[in-house]
């Protein structure tokens, strides 16, 4: 009798191991995130402006003065202009921050000027956004451990001048001890950032 018992046992738990080993399957994948599909509207009166953007760009309502930027509507700041909107890529941060920023004018001097590039820009070419022919010009600037990357866009729409700049910049994180990160590759946030333009509607 000791001997049956013990003989069904071990084939209980060899079965066991058996049907525990047919049903193990490979180790799982972890799915990627889905792409971020919300979006938000931004309406930029009084100026028959829209925008049509991701919803996980932040808006910053505050002028970012910082080691290069004068915090005005767009690089060449000598006129009069409104700055109708600024978003920030998410994960900015001291280290690489990256903005799109849209001002417009209606100032006489700002339309007469406004196709004019700053002068040390370079790479002048022409870009077409909602339909519209802008004048574009790059900048590149360091100092101080400090760099900033410009893309710049400007066209005269209906008596208005509006300039579109995108910005890359901040400190070289090699600076640091230890050494940091940054949150992304300057390529990868101008990319973003030309993105950005498909979304606008103008007059």
């Amino acid at each position: 009798m000791t001997r049956i018992f013990i003989a069904t046992a071990i084939m209980a738990v060899l079965g066991g191991t058996i049907s525990l080993a047919a049903c193990t399957t490979g180790p799982r994948e972890t799915p990627s995130p889905p792409a971020n599909e919300e979006t938000t509207n931004f309406t930029l009166a009084p100026y028959p402006v829209k925008l049509h953007a991701d919803a996980s760009l932040e808006r910053i309502t505050v002028p970012q003065a910082g080691y290069f930027d004068t915090g005005s509507w767009q690089i060449a700041d000598d006129t009069p202009g409104e700055r109708l909107l600024t978003l920030a890529l998410p994960g900015s941060n001291d280290i690489t921050a990256a903005r799109w920023r849209l001002g417009a004018s209606h100032d006489a001097n700002a339309i007469s000027n406004c196709l004019t590039p700053p002068p040390n820009a370079h790479s002048r070419s022409t870009a077409s956004i909602d339909g519209h022919d802008f004048q574009t010009f790059t900048l590149d600037d360091a100092g101080m451990s400090h760099f900033q990357q410009i893309t710049g866009y400007r066209a005269v729409i209906d008596d208005t001048c509006y300039a579109i700049d995108l910005i890359v910049n901040g400190t070289r994180g090699e600076v640091y001890d230890p050494p940091r990160e940054p949150p992304f590759s300057s390529d990868h946030a101008m990319q973003r950032l030309r993105e950005i333009n498909d979304g606008l509607s103008l007059p």
